[in-house]
């Protein structure tokens, strides 16, 4: 009786579980702190900004950082960490070891540094690939967060404070809407379009802003102590603790469709769900909530194009003593007979090369390290196995890159970008499409394109590019339509290949001459990239754009406790998009959060002293003025 009593105590108290939680925790992570390993170096200790240099545009000068090929001389002696995988995740978490003191070896199976950060340059036309718009740069949290992790060298251009454009319907007669800047304009703008839906939309605001404020809670699961989080969820405190949950349990579409019953003002609201790749009936409202969020003051692009990103952070690897090398595709995480994570084996046409070290980091993607570089036997006793499998991999996507013969000065192109819908109904004419054979896509119509202006964007393409305009055209697709020729050679996989994409590239250019018509007859240069494009490219296993899909089965308590930077199997680290969220802000912390595992230590707590200093220099600085 007394042991129930005790327990029937707990639950109308559940003050007094939380209090023995974190004394519990605090014991743990003090006996841990002084029973093994000392906490490594804090990689931000000091500003790491220093004074700007010119922004390098030869190619010669930049492919001798980004293209370095690799060969067995130039791996680092003593390796302590080797990187699968030279994405944003992966770069960060080798920034931040390399100035802790690792040695580092990122490995790119690619011929250039970057993941999506990397762009590409044909007849002259620069194109990138992932990067298209960053929202938070100015001034923000994560705007420090790049300026340490790239020495202060990456500047960050305005777009138009009409950042993004709906499009709906007939794109010759499309109505239009755009997302203006600021937080109070992005609202007020939406009321002036909708006028007589104002209160849908000032209660959307707010829920926009609820949701956000709740993400912390997912941030703490993923770097709590496993045998913590194991607890919260076994007694359901999570639902107590954080209020995260309660946003990811329902919809957009569900959250939409009890504000309003206007068909066009729910595609508005929803017009961004390309940018996480799941429609509105399938998404958890949290993460679009975390998006939109993320947009409020406005949208920005790297000057000198996505892959600066990639060429100042290598270049802190190098100056660390750290290497990135390309042409290095990792075949298999090596593991010792007691399933740790030791080393990897690269494949070469002259034989294969195993190199080991003590932390293996993937920024590979879930799918790709459980499913093909560990061994078997090893991945299938991960906890993390089964939940890879069962929240899959996220949508696939078709590009087309066009380039146009005039500049931007003759063209007169926004730095905005046009999210286009032939329907008001976006659950519906997307999933009416993907159902589609092959055969019958060829002559659908596109229900969406992202239609996007690399060459407006950057304030340095007129110099690098002159007289010449990139456009950037995505539209959703299935992997299975192109499934069959995965095997096939690049540039060898037959006329059927090429006649199906180039006639869906067609299509997708004509919607975007129809939208902007000063682009008709100006035409040099088009290719089409498929989902085969972005598996052999990127590496993705089905050709998809954001990693493990963010749809509500990713959100589900579980699947959030269990997908983080610390595997079970021992000395692997994942980094990147399966960390936390889709998206480049979301992958650097994702690799601060892998660095913190490794270095136990709170890395995200050193940085934001850090920027509590560089604050109180400023406001010193400007008293002084």
């Amino acid at each position: 009786m007394a042991v129930e009593k005790f327990f029937d105590y707990l639950i109308e108290n559940p003050k007094w579980i939380l209090v023995g939680l974190a004394t519990y925790t605090c014991i743990y992570l003090v006996s841990r702190l002084f029973s093994g390993p000392r906490p490594g170096r804090n990689p931000f200790a000091v500003d790491h900004r220093r004074s700007k240099e010119p922004l390098v545009s030869d190619p010669q000068a930049r492919d001798a950082i980004l293209k370095q090929r690799f060969k067995q001389t130039k791996v680092p002696e003593n390796l302590d960490a080797i990187v699968v995988g030279s994405g944003a995740g992966g770069l960060v978490t080798a920034v931040l070891l390399a100035r802790a003191g690792k040695r580092v070896l990122v490995l790119e199976q690619h011929d250039q540094a970057g993941g999506c950060c990397h762009t590409f340059v044909e007849k002259g036309y620069e194109f990138d690939t992932g990067i298209h718009y960053i929202g938070d740069m100015n001034n923000t949290r994560s705007r420090v967060l790049l300026d340490q992790l790239t020495g202060g060298q990456l500047d960050w251009a305005p777009m138009d404070d009409q950042f993004d454009e709906v499009a709906i319907g007939d794109p010759e007669k499309a109505q239009r809407f755009g997302m203006r800047s600021g937080e109070r304009n992005y609202y007020d703008n939406l009321i002036k379009f909708f006028p007589e839906e104002e209160a849908a939309i000032r209660k959307y605001e707010e829920l926009i802003s609820l949701a956000n404020k709740s993400f912390n809670g997912i941030v703490i699961l993923k770097v709590l102590p496993r045998f913590v989080v194991t607890v919260l969820l076994k007694t359901g405190l999570y639902r107590l603790l954080f209020s995260c949950f309660k946003y990811s349990a329902f919809t957009l579409q569900e959250t939409l469709d009890g504000l309003t019953s206007n068909q066009d003002l729910k595609t508005v609201l929803s017009y961004i769900c390309g940018d996480y790749g799941v429609f509105p009936e399938n998404v958890p409202f949290i993460l679009h909530a975390i998006l939109i969020h993320h947009y409020r003051n406005g949208a920005y692009y790297p000057v000198g194009g996505p892959s600066e990103i990639a060429y100042q952070m290598t270049h802190i690897i190098e100056r660390h003593g750290g290497r990135v090398l390309m042409q290095a595709p990792v075949s298999e995480i090596l593991c010792s007979e007691k399933g740790a994570a030791i080393g990897v084996r690269v494949a070469r046409s002259s034989g294969s090369v195993d190199l080991h070290a003590k932390y293996i980091i993937s920024d590979a993607g879930a799918i790709n390290t459980f499913r093909k570089l560990l061994p078997a036997s090893v991945a299938q006793k991960s906890c993390m196995y089964p939940v890879v499998g069962e929240v899959g991999p996220s949508t696939s996507f078709l590009t087309t890159f066009v380039g146009v013969d005039g500049s931007q000065a003759d063209l007169k192109l926004p730095s905005g970008n046009t999210w286009y819908y032939s329907r008001n109904d976006i659950n519906k004419a997307m999933s009416d499409y993907l159902a589609l054979s092959l055969e019958d896509v060829a002559s659908a119509p596109i229900p969406l394109c992202y239609i996007s202006f690399p060459s407006a964007k950057d304030p340095s393409w007129e110099q690098r590019h002159p007289g010449k305009s990139s456009v950037l055209i995505i539209t959703l697709a299935n992997w299975e339509w192109f499934q069959s020729w995965e095997k096939e050679r690049k540039g060898h996989r037959g006329e059927d290949y090429e006649g199906i994409k180039n006639t869906i590239g067609e299509q997708m250019w004509r919607v975007c001459c129809h939208l902007f018509p000063q682009l008709d007859g100006k035409r040099d240069y088009m290719e089409v990239g498929t989902p085969v494009t972005n598996q052999y490219y990127l590496g993705q296993p089905s050709g998809e754009m954001y990693g493990l899909d963010q749809g509500r089965k990713r959100f589900t308590p579980q699947a959030i406790a269990t997908l983080r930077a610390d595997t079970d199997i021992p000395g692997l680290y994942l980094t990147g998009q399966d960390v936390l969220l889709c998206g480049f802000t979301s992958v650097l912390y994702a690799g601060m959060i892998c660095a913190s595992q490794i270095l136990r230590r709170n890395v995200l707590s050193d940085f934001n002293k850090l920027r509590e200093q560089l604050k109180q220099q400023q406001g010193t600085a400007r008293k002084a003025e």
